[in-house]
């Protein structure tokens, strides 16, 4: 039989379902359908279908007939097709249209009541299809035939597609054969005679259909379990929840397709394909139902079945692969809420067999113990999905589940703290979010400095770097310098506010209670001392650390009184030590804490607690006398501080001539510059800078001082000091342009001696060099009056032995030329003769390239004037550019080179051909 014979019947056969057939002939036409596909066929395929007989009995259901011959004629069709390895689209449509009608007519019209959901809605066909009076086991029949035919069509690769779109009616065809529950047999066999009459009017099951159907149902289960091995799994979990959903469903059925899905999520993957059945990824990424998604959650966190534990121990590694899912959407947000939710439905099992697995890399015990670079980032990033969020709706785990693993991750943040590791920026988040756990802050800042390791925060570990720019463990390490740990929780915390006023009051607390900790302690050791000495020195360090932060002075100028204690418990042991004749080590601390109270009582704009600063000043006035030089002249500077705040903070009339927050600021700048520290004396030269840029009023009244002050500390020997009283005179430089250009190159000229005795770096002179430039600037068109000593005083500086100084003079010299341009008038022949000199006679590469740049930044400046200015001196300079371009070795100073040649081809452009101007001139249509 030919494929066209085979297309030829399928179209004959097509014809039921077309017209308008009114439903009381659609059983005469299917029996006209039927004998005319009969007529056509062979008597070998007659035999195939009905037997010896080969005819249809006229007693029996024509539509099982018809049922028989669209299935024979799909298998002779797929034993043809087999061959080939693509099939048209009309074909394809028809073999559809044949599966479409076996479903219709053999199995949505023989389904029990409630099983499926409206499958005739899914099915239209079965929709025109009239209700027929038939017995139970000529729906049986017609039921089993058409399953096994479909089964065969989805075992075939080009009919699979189209059984795919039926899955669902042949799912609940097959629980129904295997599943439905039989009626028990009579024991007692009726005469061949009388159980045809009774089959007639009513079913009556025997022994021998009783055995047959028994053994039909463990044929089809096994069926029904092929069918669920070989089919994508989200789509029979989908089929199996559209028929639980059914609430006029059997009670056997849904108990048989619970028990179903409970199985499948057990499989592999079964967590992935129920996400994927009931979530897809519009709504994931919309975020349009996330309640949803949490239903979900918990019917996956919740256990099924009799057994809990087998269960859980089938779902777990499941949430713990699905965390490093990463072709899927938003995985992490689906990972989070069933790990979530199976730890609040059942926290012991979340922790032993989630939690635990997911710390495991960082729970080190053995000092030999090394975590490759990938499990540690898998383990860093797991740690993220379930204990961070950045949206407010998603659940995390409780952080103190992460405490068993915060020292680990602290030495993982002192390692790579400085460094451009990938996992920074995560391990300090996780960490971050331990500190903000107020149970934990104290404790986690004890254990991190090193001070208290018994509390179950785990073990310091050693830690590498990676080849893939992550980190690997190495071990147990035995211990750490207590300063490096200090340094990086000072990093970690650098950018809390919350976090940094928290250690502030910490460290209050265990400098408070270090004394009496140790006091009568005859057990100590020399290496306790040493230890214990070491821990106070860099509790001290950090605190004067955390003591410059702005939020911590703030914070104790709100509530001062504990700050204010620790200093009066400090000066109190202090004297007890004195009695006991002891030194006392606390002169550090106590010289640190009064520093701060001098930075809060100078806060500008702030109101004193006067109940609180008064009675300290009381204090203060009372242990003068019992305090070192060094302590008394601070202490004496505090107490005139806070009786100055208190008579400016009670005000009785209104200064209208004198803006007060301006003068303050200028008196604290010129008190500060008398100080005998030297950064405080550097931030009062910065401050007194800082009024000239923005013109302060009382600033420019008193410029002449500020002047001979910035001139005064040109001298110091101190680079920071110098530097800043360069800067200052450059602000002043608009003000006294004569005096300070002069006094700055004068300094410029005069540095090579105070080079030579190490007073001043070689540095120093290039960045005064670099502000005379920016000086020049500044003046504009003023600076013309100064080339001369400009001009001198760079040149002066080609001719220094130190190339460095030379090339930085050059460089300087040819800004200058590019801010003049044509006013350098005669000065240009020195210039020009100086470039060539350094282009032939100096060998350092660095001072010729600046040579040329010179000449660069001189045409530039000059631009149509340099073929005036220049004249026959232009020529000879191009000729030894493009000498230089042509033949010099160094590739940085030929492309020097070809760019001074580029400027001076430019200038000729221009001045041969003019610039091009477009004007676009508008006329009226009236014109």
């Amino acid at each position: 039989m030919e494929t066209s014979d085979q297309l030829k019947y399928l179209q004959i056969l097509y014809t039921l379902t077309e017209g308008k057939t009114e439903v009381n002939d659609f059983e005469n036409k299917l029996e006209e359908i039927v004998s005319k596909t009969l007529a056509h066929l062979s008597e070998d395929d007659k035999y195939a279908i009905f037997g010896e007989n080969k005819c249809p009995n006229s007693n029996s259901d024509i539509r099982y007939h018809y049922i028989q011959i669209i299935t024979h004629v799909l298998k002779q069709v797929e034993i043809i097709e087999e061959t080939n390895d693509y099939i048209n689209v009309k074909r394809y449509k028809l073999f559809k249209t044949a599966i479409e009608l076996i479903v219709s007519i053999g199995i949505i019209q023989c389904l029990l009541p409630g099983i499926g959901v409206d499958m005739k809605k899914l099915c239209p066909r079965a929709l025109k299809l009239s209700e027929e009076k038939t017995t139970i086991l000529q729906k049986y029949e017609r039921l089993c035939l058409s399953s096994h035919s479909l089964i065969e069509y989805y075992n075939r690769s080009f009919l699979r597609p189209a059984v795919l779109s039926h899955i669902g009616s042949l799912i609940a065809a097959l629980l129904q054969l295997s599943y439905a529950p039989l009626q028990k047999p009579k024991e007692e066999e009726l005469p061949l005679k009388q159980e045809k009459e009774t089959n007639e009017k009513e079913f009556v099951m025997t022994v021998d259909l009783y055995e047959k159907l028994k053994y039909d149902q463990k044929q089809f289960l096994s069926e029904l379990k092929r069918l669920f091995d070989n089919c994508p799994q989200y789509i029979i979990m989908k089929e199996l929840m559209v028929i639980l959903g059914n609430k006029e469903a059997p009670s056997w059925i849904r108990k048989i397709t619970i028990q179903h899905l409970i199985h499948k999520i057990q499989q592999p993957n079964g967590v992935l394909s129920l996400i994927n059945t009931l979530c897809d990824d519009t709504m994931l990424d919309l975020g349009t139902d996330w309640k949803k998604l949490d239903i979900i959650t918990r019917l996956i966190a919740t256990p099924h079945g009799n057994d809990k534990n087998k269960y859980y121990e089938a779902i777990c590694p499941q949430l713990l692969n699905f965390l490093t899912l990463k072709n899927v959407n938003n995985y992490w947000i689906i990972a989070n809420n069933c790990i979530v939710a199976l730890y609040e439905n059942s926290p012991n099992i979340c922790k032993e067999n989630i939690i635990d697995v997911i710390m495991r890399p960082l729970l080190i015990a053995n000092v030999d113990h090394k975590v490759p670079e990938s499990e540690l980032n898998t383990c860093i990033q797991n740690l993220m999905t379930c204990f961070t969020s950045s949206e407010m709706q998603f659940k995390t785990l409780p952080i103190k589940l992460m405490s068993i693993i915060a020292i680990p991750l602290f030495s993982i943040h002192n390692k790579v703290r400085s460094s451009a590791c990938l996992l920074r920026n995560k391990v300090r988040q996780l960490l971050l979010i331990l500190l903000h756990e107020n149970d934990l802050e104290n404790d986690l800042f004890s254990a991190f400095l090193g001070y208290d390791t018994n509390k179950n925060f785990g073990k310091l570990i050693s830690v590498n770097f990676g080849s893939n720019g992550g980190v690997e463990i190495m071990g147990i390490e035995k211990n750490l310098p207590y300063e490096e740990l200090a340094d990086s929780l000072f990093d970690l915390i650098s950018l809390d506010e919350v976090l940094i006023t928290n250690l502030f009051s910490y460290l209050l607390k265990l400098l408070s209670n270090s004394n009496k900790l140790i006091c009568g302690n005859v057990l100590e050791t020399l290496y306790d001392v040493m230890e214990r000495a070491e821990k106070r020195l860099v509790t001290i360090k950090l605190l004067s650390n955390l003591a410059t932060k702005s939020v911590v002075q703030k914070a104790q100028l709100k509530n001062p009184e504990p700050l204010l204690n620790f200093i009066k418990s400090l000066f109190d042991e202090n004297i007890i030590q004195k009695q006991n004749n002891n030194e006392s080590d606390d002169h550090e601390v106590i010289y640190i804490s009064l520093m701060l109270i001098k930075m809060i009582i100078s806060s500008e704009g702030k109101t004193l607690n006067r109940t609180h600063f008064e009675s300290f000043a009381k204090y203060l006035k009372q242990r003068i006398n019992d305090s070192t030089m060094q302590l008394v002249v601070l202490i004496k500077e505090i107490i005139q501080l806070i009786e100055c705040k208190e008579e400016s903070n009670q005000t009785f009339y209104d200064d209208l001539s004198v803006d007060n927050e301006r003068f303050n600021k200028f008196e604290e700048a010129i008190k500060d510059l008398s100080d005998p520290l030297l950064p405080v004396r550097a931030h009062g030269i910065i401050t007194l800078t800082k009024l000239i840029e923005i013109k302060d009023p009382i600033a420019v009244f008193r410029k002449s001082i500020i002047l001979r002050l910035f001139q005064e500390n040109l001298k110091h020997e101190d680079s920071f000091i110098y530097l800043a009283a360069i800067n200052g005179m450059c602000a002043l430089a608009v003000m006294y342009p004569k005096e300070v250009i002069v006094i700055l190159v004068e300094e410029y000229i005069c540095m090579p001696q105070r080079i030579a005795t190490c007073d001043i770096s070689v540095q120093s002179r290039i960045k005064l060099g670099e502000i005379l430039v920016r000086t020049t600037r500044g003046l504009g068109k003023i600076a013309y009056t100064y080339k001369n000593i400009l001009v001198n005083g760079f040149l002066c500086g080609v001719r220094d032995p130190d190339p460095l100084i030379r090339a930085s003079s050059l460089s300087c010299l040819g800004e200058l030329c590019k801010v003049l341009g044509f006013h350098l008038g005669n000065v240009l022949i020195e210039v020009i003769f100086c470039i060539k000199c350094i282009i032939t006679t100096d060998k350092i590469p660095e001072c010729r390239r600046a040579a040329v740049l010179v000449i660069t930044l001189l045409l530039r400046g000059l631009e149509k004037d340099a073929l005036t200015e220049l004249g026959r001196d232009l020529c000879d300079l191009h000729r030894v550019l493009i000498h230089l371009r042509d033949t010099d070795k160094d590739p940085v100073l030929r492309l020097h080179a070809q760019l001074a040649l580029e400027e001076i081809n430019d200038i000729v452009s221009k001045y041969i051909f003019g610039t091009p101007a477009f004007d676009n001139k508008v006329f009226s249509p009236l014109e």
